[in-house]
């Protein structure tokens, strides 16, 4: 099983829009795919329209109130399925990311989650880099980071590749980095177009992957609304397709034998 942990230095990325939405696409290339947030904000929830914390999820999971099994949320894709964080409430935000990062707590979840059968988990991080996304780190197999088309985004890049490194040499020697994803990227905008030379001509090759995720207002409405940009029209929109090929570059990447199967235009009426 691949664990492979969204994360990101610097916050309002598009860091829950992608898992969001990269979720969708590799379980309609048929990973059986669990997405899962470990941010106590409960943003993929918000993003998927769920009243705020009105599921049980990892935090009743902790507590030991419900089984792993009994708190996945099915959706209309048979290969995906959804973990929240569950019932966090704000003033005991610091006593769940405790919980969560004691001992081998992320690792059992992982366990049970590779138990149930799927294929790939995705971990929605908390914005930085603090003990939330370290431990995340420790336990995945991979690491995607989404980078905004920004300047100030740039320098974000050195912080975590030194938090990968560092995990690397102390706890996780198999971890490797999946690559940068360019987010909110505006072709009409010098500063963002100059992200984007500097992303292409000065890293290494294979270092930033190859779909890049604009900025598109789609997003804040599919987030109203409680869906992936691929279920907004009766026909996938074509921002649906960076996702499309966001997927087949994660699955090359994990390994490259899994190979996106033709696109089927077929769209699902809701997600949950």
């Amino acid at each position: 099983m691949h664990v492979v942990s969204v994360s990101s230095q610097k916050g309002g990325v598009g860091k829950t829009t992608i898992a969001l939405n990269l979720g969708l696409a590799l379980a309609r290339t048929g990973q059986k795919t669990l997405l899962t947030e470990f941010d106590a904000q409960g943003s993929l929830g918000l993003s998927l329209g769920l009243a705020d914390r009105a599921r049980p999820g990892i935090a009743e999971v902790l507590t030991g109130a419900e089984q792993l099994e009994n708190v996945l949320q099915r959706t209309r894709d048979p290969n995906l399925s959804v973990l929240s964080v569950g019932r966090v409430d704000p003033t005991t935000v610091a006593g769940f990311e405790d919980a969560l990062t004691r001992g081998q707590t992320v690792s059992t979840l992982l366990d049970q989650a590779k138990a149930q059968g799927f294929d790939l988990v995705l971990i929605d991080c908390p914005a930085g880099l603090g003990k939330v996304t370290t431990r995340a780190l420790e336990n995945a197999s991979h690491v995607l980071s989404p980078l905004q088309a920004e300047p100030l985004a740039l320098r974000s890049v050195g912080q975590i590749l030194a938090l990968v490194d560092r995990v690397r040499a102390t706890k996780n020697p198999k971890l490797e980095l999946l690559g940068f994803v360019l987010s909110m990227f505006d072709r009409k905008v010098a500063a963002s177009l100059d992200v984007a030379e500097t992303l292409w001509t000065k890293f290494p090759v294979g270092v930033v992957m190859d779909a890049i995720i604009p900025r598109d207002e789609m997003f804040l409405e599919a987030s109203l609304r409680g869906a992936p940009v691929l279920l907004m029209q009766k026909k996938p929109p074509p921002l649906a397709r960076r996702f499309d090929q966001l997927a087949s570059d994660v699955l090359d990447r994990l390994a490259p034998s899994q190979k996106a199967p033709t696109e089927d235009d077929t769209p699902i009426p809701l997600l949950v």
